[in-house]
C-alpha cells in the first residue's frame, strides 16, 4: 500500500523570485517576507469600516487580526528561508531531505502545493499591476520545478494556472505535466472576480462551470491531472453587518470569517461542479479540496440528495410525498452524493479533525490522506495520527484513504 500526501508544502525563500525571473522580480520591488504581507491577507479590508463607531473602527489592519493568529503568521514566516543558497539540507526547500522526513513517516508521494508564492502576488496588486500575476504563477512554476529536479517522481509541484487565460493555463498544464506535476490550482470562487470589462465597469465573473472552461477539464482527463481547491484560494465573505454588533472591536468578525466562513467556498464550489453537470461530463475528471476541514462534508451530502429528491428512502411510507427544491429541473442519471463519491475526495487537518465520525458517515472515497507538512497547523506525524483512527477499519478502508488518489490519477 503506497500512502499519497496530496497537500504538503514547499516554503519558497524570501529570493525565490530574485532567482528564477530577476527582471519580473524587480518590476516589484525589494522582495518581501510573509509577515510584511501578512495583514493584506488576513486583515480586514472594506469601505464599510468607515460606518462603524468610533470605538470599532482599527487603528491599522493588523489591528483586525486575531491575536492568537498573530502568533500563527509570526511562526509561519520564522520558518521561510531568507535565500535558498542558505537552505541546503532544510526539508522545507531542500528536496533529499525533504525525502528523508517523508521516508521517517512512510510516506511515498507529495503533492507540493506553494506557500509564499503570494507574497510576490501581494505586491504586484499593491502597485497596481496585477497583469503580472500570471507571469508570478509561472515563475512559481518553473522554480519549484527546478528545485525538486531529480526528485518529482516522488516530490510533484502542483501547477500554478491562470483561468482568465484558458489556453495559456492548458500549455502550462501540459508543459508541467511531462515534467511530472499530477495536479493544478484552481479556485473555489468564480472566475474573474475584481476585473472590469472594456467600458471600464466590473466585469460579470463566470462560475468554473462555464462552457468556456470545458477545455480545462478535457485537459484534466487526457492528462491525468487533479483539480486542486486549496484554503485560501476563496474570495466569498460574509456581510459586513455582523461587525456592527455594538462591541468594542471586531473580533467576532474576524473569528466568523475565519472558523465558519471558509468552509462556504468549497461547498459552493462542489455544489456547482455536480449541479452544473461538469462531473457528469467528466467522469475521469479528479477534484480534490485540502486544508477546509472535514467536518461539513456530511452535511453537504445530504442536503445535495434531498434538494434533488434522491434521499435514500426509509424514513417515510414508500409512495409518501418528499420534498425537494428542484423537482424536473434535475436531469442528471445519478445523484449527487454519487457524483461527490465517484470524483471528489477532501482532505483533513489531522491535527485537529477526528476522522471517524466523517468517516462513517459518508464513506471512505471521500476522504484522503494530507500532512500541510511543514505548515504549523500541519505535522510532521501524521501518518501515525492517522493510522492510530483507522486501527479498527478493514484494509480496504486505509488503502482507499491512502491510495485512491493515486489509483484515480494512474499514478
Amino acid at each position: 500500500m503506497r500512502i499519497i500526501d496530496v497537500d504538503a508544502h514547499l516554503h519558497e525563500p524570501v529570493d525565490w523570485l530574485v532567482r528564477t525571473n530577476p527582471k519580473l522580480a524587480g518590476l516589484l520591488g525589494e522582495p518581501e517576507r510573509f509577515i510584511g504581507i501578512a495583514d493584506n491577507l488576513f486583515g480586514i479590508h472594506n469601505p464599510a469600516l468607515s460606518q462603524l463607531p468610533d470605538s470599532q473602527r482599527p487603528d491599522t489592519t493588523w489591528d483586525t487580526v486575531l491575536p492568537g493568529f498573530v502568533k500563527h503568521l509570526e511562526m509561519t514566516d520564522d520558518r521561510q528561508p531568507a535565500r535558498q543558497s542558505l537552505a541546503v539540507g532544510d526539508p522545507v526547500v531542500d528536496p533529499a531531505a525533504r525525502l528523508k522526513v517523508c521516508d521517517a513517516e512512510g510516506i511515498d508521494v507529495q503533492f507540493l502545493n506553494p506557500s509564499f508564492l503570494v507574497s510576490p502576488l501581494v505586491q504586484a496588486a499593491r502597485a497596481r499591476r496585477s497583469d503580472l500575476a500570471w507571469q508570478i504563477r509561472q515563475a512559481w512554476n518553473r522554480w519549484a520545478m527546478e528545485t525538486m529536479h531529480g526528485y518529482t517522481h516522488r516530490l510533484k509541484p502542483v501547477t500554478q494556472i491562470d483561468l482568465n487565460d484558458v489556453p495559456a493555463s492548458i500549455a502550462e498544464m501540459t508543459r508541467m505535466r511531462v515534467l511530472g506535476s499530477r495536479g493544478f490550482a484552481i479556485s473555489e470562487s468564480p472566475v474573474g472576480i475584481g476585473r472590469f470589462g472594456g467600458d471600464g465597469k466590473s466585469a460579470l465573473p463566470r462560475s468554473v462551470t462555464h462552457p468556456d472552461f470545458e477545455p480545462i477539464w478535457d485537459a484534466a482527463e487526457d492528462l491525468g491531472m487533479a483539480a486542486i481547491a486549496h484554503v485560501g484560494f476563496s474570495r466569498e465573505r460574509i456581510q459586513f453587518g455582523w461587525a456592527n454588533n455594538g462591541g468594542s472591536d471586531l473580533s467576532t468578525y474576524s473569528l466568523l470569517s475565519m472558523a465558519i466562513a471558509p468552509q462556504l467556498g468549497p461547498q459552493l464550489l462542489l455544489g456547482a461542479l455536480v449541479f452544473d453537470g461538469v462531473l457528469e461530463r467528466h467522469p475521469n475528471l479528479t477534484v480534490i479540496v485540502e486544508e477546509v476541514g472535514i467536518s461539513w462534508l456530511p452535511h453537504l451530502v445530504n442536503v445535495m440528495d434531498h434538494a434533488v429528491g434522491r434521499m435514500p428512502k426509509g424514513v417515510l411510507a414508500d409512495g409518501a410525498y418528499r420534498p425537494d427544491f428542484a423537482g424536473a429541473a434535475y436531469k442528471l442519471p445519478l445523484a449527487p452524493s454519487d457524483y461527490l463519491r465517484r470524483q471528489v475526495t477532501v482532505t483533513p487537518l489531522v491535527v485537529n479533525e477526528p476522522l471517524q465520525p466523517v468517516l462513517d458517515a459518508v464513506g471512505p472515497e471521500m476522504l484522503c490522506f494530507s500532512s500541510d507538512y511543514p505548515h504549523v497547523e500541519g505535522t510532521d506525524s501524521a501518518v501515525a495520527i492517522c493510522e492510530r483512527q483507522l486501527s479498527g477499519y478493514a484494509p480496504g478502508v486505509r488503502e482507499c484513504f491512502y491510495g485512491r488518489v493515486a489509483e484515480r490519477l494512474r499514478m
